[in-house]
């Protein structure tokens, strides 16, 4: 599933994977892969007591939290997606 370019941004998203626990894909960790050669994570807010506590956050920085599920699937579908390494079940 492919996000089309909005003004002022300058690159497109492609769908990578979620919490493979989502329920049906509302409010849920997700992975995006750029045509930049990059990432973009969708995730849930965290207050200032979180902001806070990050080194270095530029104004035009965010931050969220990820579960351990996300970044599993997200590391297993990367290695077996770029090295052809199969680290086991990964669902989508």
């Amino acid at each position: 599933m492919r996000q089309q370019r909005s003004d002022g941004d300058d690159l497109t998203a492609t769908f990578f994977c979620t919490d493979p626990e989502s329920q049906g894909g509302v409010e849920c960790e997700t992975f995006y892969e750029t045509d930049r050669e990059s990432w973009i994570v969708q995730l849930k807010k965290r207050g200032p007591k979180v902001r806070d506590q990050l080194v270095g956050l530029a104004d035009d920085e965010t931050f969220g939290e990820m579960s351990g599920r996300t970044m599993d699937v997200f590391v297993r579908k990367y290695v077996r997606e770029r090295y052809g390494i199969d680290l086991g079940i990964t669902p989508t």
